[in-house]
């Protein structure tokens, strides 16, 4: 739901299924980028060729735009990557995590699925072949008046990511009360709540993105998944917070309102660190123009549950429900109204890699916005897959899962999966609970479902927008296939 037109975006080819028929998007791409410590040689630099890739031409224009939003003083990375001498420092360890595609943090396959997002950070091919050659070169320095002038960051408090995006700062703040996680503790679940104001009348919102009020706040969240407390008596959870993850932005026409009166819930879960700190999360929200509001109301943030469950339908009769009230009412969990099948069982054997998978049926047709895996530290992986009313099947996405980049990626609005009733969507995830898993904090454990943070869970997050209306949504399918039309077009023109 981006107005402002973005020039990063990428054009991707797609496929096409529905009733009648469906759109889908596939690419190709790269990604990757460095972060944490290792030396290089502390020799005097050598002297650029007039053909070598150089810091001041070649790496620092890359470095600005990929890597400083986090490496830079201030922010949550280990180190600044701002001038030559810091990063001639990490050459080799640079080198290393851009090879591996480990940074930046864009833990999806590149190779199979949809690849066109609105948030795409990785690195392309070109970009990673630089930094490649440049440390294999000796870490050239160049010529001092190639390099482009230093970056004037805003600080922590002022900046959000979005901004670039959306073109402009949020209109709304909302912050967490203060909390304090004591250092080495266990981990904690509080709830807190925050009232929302600057506004004056009933409004949609567009995107939310969410920030730590301090870098150190950064390294205790777990999760701080808000849920809108509407005054109709409504509420609204489809904005989720995990580690690593921005929040979201809507599809151009869909969105969720908000109005004065309202209040948010937190459904904090917090973990300890070597030290103290007093964390407070924030979230953005920018809105639609007030005679601009979308079509379309986006109610999922979904957890799909893939601990061997399998759901289809509606279900009626009201459930307990140990995470609050449903987000519409009736039993949550067992549908996509309000929210599709979750929290099965799970129980990971010692020293073992384990499998599992659900299945859902959709019951409505719906647009696939948002996409996130959710597992615990020996999380592996998470496939989704479709089958389609027709027969066809699809991966649409394979998400390798990093506790600490719990990514949430937003599909572009010409690429976002339509998923027609009666689609079968498989989601199957993966754990590695062996020494071999850098993230395992004991493999000799059993290992069973849980909410701490070393237990596991294997659900899948989706960001929705439902299609009561068969016609709206073959619609939708046939505005997408208008925009591919175009694409195509376009393609041939220009190669002629």
């Amino acid at each position: 739901m981006v107005i402002l037109e973005n020039p990063r975006r990428m054009v991707m080819a797609t496929l096409m299924h529905s009733s009648s028929s469906l759109i889908r998007s596939l690419s190709y791409g790269v990604a990757a980028l460095a972060f944490v410590a290792l030396l290089s040689s502390a020799g005097a630099a050598p002297v650029a060729a007039q053909d070598e890739v150089t810091f001041t031409r070649d790496v620092a224009p890359i470095l600005q735009q990929k890597c400083e939003t986090c490496h830079r003083d201030g922010s949550i990375g280990p180190m600044s990557l701002r001038t030559y001498d810091e990063v001639r420092r990490y050459a080799r360890r640079i080198k290393e995590q851009v090879s591996e595609r480990v940074m930046p943090p864009w833990p999806i396959d590149k190779t199979i699925g949809v690849q066109g997002f609105k948030n795409d950070r990785s690195l392309s091919d070109e970009q990673i072949a630089t930094l490649v050659s440049w440390v294999d070169a000796g870490t050239p320095r160049g010529d001092p008046v190639d390099m482009p002038a230093l970056l004037e960051w805003p600080e922590w408090s002022d900046s959000w990511r979005f901004e670039q995006e959306l073109g402009r700062p949020p209109d709304v703040v909302v912050s967490t009360p203060e909390y304090t996680v004591l250092a080495n503790s266990a981990d904690d679940w509080p709830w807190l709540e925050s009232q929302l104001s600057g506004l004056d009348e009933e409004r949609w919102i567009m995107a939310g993105e969410f920030r730590p009020g301090t870098a150190d706040s950064w390294d205790v969240f777990h999760h701080a998944n808000p849920m809108i407390y509407r005054t109709d008596g409504s509420v609204d959870g489809s904005l989720r917070q995990v580690r690593g993850n921005e929040g979201t932005i809507y599809a151009e026409d869909s969105g969720t309102p908000v109005g004065p009166g309202d209040y948010v819930r937190w459904n904090m879960h917090m973990y300890a660190i070597d030290r103290d700190v007093d964390a407070v999360l924030q979230l953005g929200l920018w809105l639609y123009p007030k005679d601009a509001p979308p079509a379309f109301r986006a109610e999922g943030a979904d957890g799909f549950s893939c601990s061997q469950y399998t759901g289809h339908g509606f279900e009626s009769d009201p459930l307990p429900n140990r995470f609050g009230p449903s987000l519409v009412g009736g039993a949550r969990g067992l549908s996509s109204d309000p929210q599709i099948v979750r929290q099965g069982d799970l129980l990971l054997p010692p020293n073992s890699w384990a499998t599992y998978r659900g299945v859902y049926v959709m019951d409505r047709a719906a647009r696939l916005e948002v996409a996130r895996a959710h597992m615990h530290v020996r999380g592996r992986y998470q496939i989704l897959e479709a089958i389609y009313p027709d027969g066809r099947w699809e991966v649409i996405n394979k998400f390798h899962f990093d506790h600490n980049w719990q990514t949430g990626f937003l599909y572009d609005d010409d690429s976002a999966p339509l998923l027609p009733k009666g689609t079968a969507l498989v989601i199957t995830g993966v754990f590695d609970n062996t020494a071999g898993n850098p993230h395992n904090p004991d493999p000799d454990q059993w290992v069973v479902r849980g909410d701490r943070t070393v237990d596991s869970m294997c659900h899948f997050r989706m960001g929705l927008t439902y299609f009561d209306d068969a016609e709206e949504f073959e619609q939708v399918v046939r505005e997408r296939e208008e925009v591919l039309r175009r694409q195509r077009l376009a393609t041939d023109d220009g190669g002629q």
